[in-house]
């Protein structure tokens, strides 16, 4: 949890007023960006190996 709470220290330095529903919103982004991430390097392992066998 500690990048959800960099980005709310983040958004009130600003001036911005944080709630449950605005917690909630960024608990799930941080989630589709953490999937994200584990899917594109998924991506480039399969990658990776299609080379391997390419040059093998």
């Amino acid at each position: 949890m500690g990048l959800e709470e960099d980005i709310i220290k983040l958004l009130k330095t600003e001036g911005f007023k944080i709630n449950e529903a605005i917690r909630d919103a960024l608990d799930e982004f941080v989630d589709v960006v953490e999937e994200e991430n584990e899917d594109m390097d998924e991506d480039l392992d399969d990658d990776d190996e299609e080379e391997e066998e390419a040059e093998g």
